[in-house]
């Protein structure tokens, strides 16, 4: 049995999870870990038919008539199909910036804790990832002052990349499905979950993703989607 499963759903990110692929398949492959990879679009990419083959990936598709991005659709899905001890979702603009080796003993040497990582933000270059060095890097929006302030204070929870035990992720019933486009849903689901098993939020260093700038994208980030995610999130979790 797979120790983690990488869930990762995307829809017209051909470039990004063509990326993250090269990057991660081969680390997981070595580290007995999974990835699974769900779309809402039919990918055409030969090169990343190709890898994602070399590699046994598992491929879902999930066909939707709405404009919306459902990701939280596609990772319970996604979650349906995972064999791992622990289920860690990822976006297909984060790339992790350590081995997955590291990953796998922070997790299962924890097991009490949800472990997760921090974020930096940088442009759309390659050129960072084969360096290892990060040009003008920016701190993560959850980082700056004012949503320190609501994590400290306030008690709201995130952390980037985190790894849920996969029975007590199903036992919460996974994501949301309410949570449409983006915003909000994986605050949402790390509440539920540290509410349900009383477990401990413990974000390390060791785990940093490198973040890449992308275009806006229809049905994903307009602001009456971000408004509906905050509204649900808010009223549930105050």
């Amino acid at each position: 049995m797979p120790v983690i499963s990488f869930l990762l759903p995307a829809r017209h990110r051909v470039d990004d999870v063509r990326r993250i692929c090269k990057y991660l398949l081969p680390q997981i492959t070595r580290a007995e870990c999974e990835l699974i990879f769900v779309e809402e679009t039919a990918f055409s990419d030969r090169e990343l038919s190709e890898l994602l083959a070399e590699h046994g990936v598992k491929c879902l598709r999930v066909d939707s008539d709405r404009k919306e991005f459902h990701k939280t659709r596609l990772l319970n899905h996604a979650l349906s199909e995972s064999r791992g001890d622990y289920v860690i979702p990822l976006d297909a603009d984060l790339l992790p910036m350590f081995s997955i080796d590291t990953l796998c003993s922070l997790v299962t040497t924890s097991p009490q804790l949800i472990i997760g990582g921090y974020r930096v933000m940088s442009g759309n270059d390659d050129s960072c990832v084969n360096s290892y060095t990060i040009s003008v890097p920016k701190a993560a929006p959850e980082d700056c002052s004012g949503a320190i302030y609501k994590q400290l204070m306030q008690g709201e929870r995130f952390m980037v990349c985190p790894a849920y035990n996969r029975l007590e992720l199903l036992s919460i019933g996974g994501w949301d499905e309410e949570f449409v486009g983006w915003g909000c849903e994986d605050q949402d689901v790390l509440e539920r979950y540290c509410k349900s098993t009383k477990r401990i939020c413990a974000r390390s260093r060791d785990l940093l993703y490198l973040h890449f700038d992308h275009c806006d994208q229809n049905g994903w980030n307009e602001p009456e989607l971000v408004k509906a995610n905050r509204v649900r999130y808010y009223s549930r979790n105050r």
